[in-house]
């Protein structure tokens, strides 16, 4: 009976030592676990994992049918608001280069350089004055998640748009040799359209585009007389049609 006594605190100094962790207990030594049942999946790795599949997902999906890279050629209308349209006339044709950058699906952005020419009369002896305007810009676009929405939709990719610029205006008359150059920043808003007349390569580009531009002549005074405005202010809108050649 003794005996019996004196092994039971034995055996038990035996389990305790065998629960402690590295004893080679598998139920209780986590380093000889499987490694996928010593993680603990929680929603938040969860959600974490399935944002992981969802992007490369979406990469993959762009990189299979997205487009990187494109060059356009447009031409079209600009016409004038305010007291600087009522003078200017004139505006087409617009000469208009891009090149393209696509980051994904939704996410381009454009740099591009911009001409036109105006004129307005002037008294009988001033004449007439010619104007050519050029300007060079970088547009930031959106493009519409269209997948749910109608096919006309999905195939017109439309996209918004917002851009800062530089722009340079030239003035000269019949009466006077001397050629005045002005020039200011201006801002952009606008929005298009693209369809694709050969997928992934060539598309027809529709885009509307206004220009808030601040040049030195804007508040000037110089036409109260001549044509009564008292300034110039006043905006700038395009519209312009052509083709983009996209890889």
């Amino acid at each position: 009976m003794l005996g019996c006594f004196m092994v039971i605190p034995v055996w038990q100094a035996h389990a305790a030592e065998a629960d402690k962790p590295g004893a080679g207990n598998k139920k209780t030594d986590k380093t000889l676990q499987p490694e996928d049942d010593d993680f603990t999946s929680t929603p938040f790795t969860e959600y974490g994992e399935f944002n992981e599949d969802a992007e490369e997902a979406e990469e993959s999906k762009f990189f299979q049918q997205g487009r990187f890279f494109g060059v356009s050629l447009r031409s079209g209308y600009e016409g004038l608001t305010g007291n600087r349209g009522q003078l200017w006339r004139g505006g087409f044709p617009v000469i208009d280069v891009k090149v393209h950058y696509w980051f994904d699906f939704t996410v381009a952005i454009d740099i591009g350089i911009n001409s036109v020419k105006h004129y307005y009369e002037g008294t009988s002896t001033a004449g007439r004055t010619d104007i050519s305007m050029f300007q060079m810009g970088l547009d930031v676009k959106y493009y519409f998640d269209t997948r749910n929405l109608s096919a006309a939709l999905t195939a017109a990719h439309p996209y918004v748009l917002a851009g800062i610029a530089s722009f340079s205006k030239n003035e000269s008359s019949d009466n006077d040799k001397i050629v005045n150059s002005d020039s200011g920043m201006g801002f952009a808003a606008g929005g298009g359209l693209e369809f694709a007349i050969k997928q992934k390569k060539i598309y027809l580009s529709l885009e509307g585009k206004y220009h808030f531009i601040n040049f030195k002549d804007t508040y000037t005074q110089n036409f109260i007389k001549t044509h009564s405005l008292p300034d110039l202010t006043g905006g700038f809108y395009q519209t312009l049609l052509g083709i983009m050649f996209t890889w």
